[in-house]
């Protein structure tokens, strides 16, 4: 091969790779987590059991903004874990809301709790969130019924929990939650193209992380290369 080709070719990895990382080091100085375990951000539950969508407050006292992503999971040691309902840019030395769903219809929100970032929702859970309208309360409420679908198995207990909570704050009778919970079901499955017994399949967190991936490989550029 022509000495000119191979040294293209080396060229553009190196750069390709230079490109990446640089991107990687962006991200990773804006993601949630990474401001979390730099102690620049603290993440609290703003609202009472039962409020769909749920609020959260969100201060970042690091120096760079802070991207909260739809489909992050905010889990918390003593309370109910959340899923942010939208992006939003959390601008350096400030404070900001952003609005989430419940997770686990099992536990009970507990205002003034301190949440932490961690893993993401499925793509699944994603797409139902990413098509709902959080200023329309039906809508999220549908929702929110929905990701308690697949988090529960397509086993919802709407006696128990943050669901029961739910049914409380809105007055709605049995049978009505009963209805709202059966059409809830029916729109999951027509957008999912799902049965209701691969509703049971479905995974409610994310088992692929891209950008854990491209830190994979850039560690191991950096280690092969000496790079520190």
């Amino acid at each position: 091969m022509n000495f000119r080709v191979i040294l293209l070719v080396i060229l553009v990895f190196i750069f390709t790779v230079f490109g990446v990382y640089l991107s990687v080091v962006s991200f990773e100085s804006n993601s949630l987590i990474t401001a979390f375990n730099d102690g620049n951000l603290e993440i609290t539950q703003n609202t009472t059991a039962g409020t769909v969508p749920h609020v959260v407050m969100v201060v970042n006292s690091g120096k760079k903004p802070v991207m909260v992503e739809s489909g992050q999971i905010l889990r918390s040691d003593t309370s109910q874990d959340l899923v942010a309902a939208e992006n939003k840019m959390i601008n350096q030395n400030s404070t900001d809301y952003v609005k989430a769903y419940c997770y686990e219809p099992n536990q009970t929100s507990t205002p003034g709790t301190q949440l932490y970032p961690k893993d993401k929702a499925s793509s699944d859970i994603k797409q139902i969130i990413d098509h709902s309208n959080i200023m329309d309360s039906r809508n999220t409420t549908s929702t929110q019924l929905q990701i308690w679908i697949i988090v529960s198995g397509n086993n919802l207990d709407t006696t128990a929990g943050e669901a029961q909570e739910l049914v409380k704050k809105q007055s709605v009778s049995n049978a009505e939650i009963t209805r709202e919970l059966n059409d809830a079901r029916i729109n999951l499955l027509k957008s999912l193209n799902v049965t209701e017994e691969e509703i049971k399949n479905i995974k409610p967190t994310s088992s692929f992380d891209i950008g854990a991936l491209i830190k994979e490989f850039i560690d191991w550029i950096k280690k092969a290369f000496n790079i520190t």
